[in-house]
């Protein structure tokens, strides 16, 4: 009689570890790994009547020229910018004060600490302590009459979008002459000298901006920006909702 199909016959098969007594999933070698393992195949669902072959007894050796690969970056070398990172978060932090991003950190931590689907969540990848800090930056430290985030939300009021575009359009005027000026005589030199150290700052920059350093500067400017968007609103709303001019 035709079996119908999607069935799985017992066959005589020799498997690694012995003949199973509770499906070829028991004696299987790799059952463990695999994510279609039960107790109720027969026949492997993957290789078939074949069995899957059995782990090596020993250790694999590394390919020719991936031994850099097989320490963690950590263990093979100080990493003096890693260091670095956790200094400054740990000044920073004594400057507003020990403990309250600590507890902060571990408050939000146990709001949720599963997600929806029934896996832990990982806060370690928001950097929790690390965000608030810089938020305490960008709102508390005064840099001249007011602090980043003010200077961001007087901008956005007095000059509304104009205020992204005026440093740009200044950046291009000044651009724009020095990099025609490479191509007049007498000027040239001088304007491809200029170009040449800019590139050379710019460089700099990025390379330190890029780093693991580069989030004391590029992270309150970025809280910097949304705080001071969120404050501009907040007076536009406050300001309409109360009839304020």
């Amino acid at each position: 009689m035709a079996e119908p199909p999607g069935s799985f016959t017992k066959q005589e098969t020799s498997w690694p570890l012995g003949r199973p007594e509770g499906g070829c999933c028991a004696g299987c070698p790799i059952r463990e790994g695999c994510a279609l393992a039960a107790d109720t195949y027969v026949v492997c669902p993957i290789t078939g009547s074949t069995p899957p072959p059995a782990p090596p007894t020993h250790t694999p050796a590394p390919a020719p020229g991936a031994d850099g690969f097989v320490e963690e970056p950590a263990a093979r070398r100080f990493d003096v910018t890693a260091v670095a990172s956790r200094g400054v978060e740990a000044a920073i932090s004594g400057a507003f004060g020990f403990g309250w991003t600590d507890l902060a950190t571990a408050l939000i931590e146990r709001g949720a600490v599963w997600d929806s689907e029934g896996n832990r969540v990982d806060w370690e990848r928001l950097q929790i302590k690390r965000n608030l800090l810089c938020i305490a930056v960008a709102t508390a430290v005064p840099l001249g009459e007011h602090t980043a985030t003010m200077w961001v939300a007087d901008a956005l009021r007095t000059h509304s979008i104009s205020a992204v575009f005026v440093p740009a359009g200044m950046a291009l005027g000044v651009a724009m002459p020095v990099f025609v000026g490479q191509f007049v005589p007498g000027i040239g030199g001088l304007c491809k000298a200029a170009i040449s150290v800019t590139q050379l700052i710019g460089r700099a920059c990025w390379r330190f901006l890029s780093s693991r350093l580069g989030w004391i500067v590029t992270r309150p400017a970025i809280w910097a920006v949304i705080c001071g968007l969120a404050t501009a609103t907040w007076r536009f709303v406050v300001y309409r909702l109360t009839g304020a001019v």
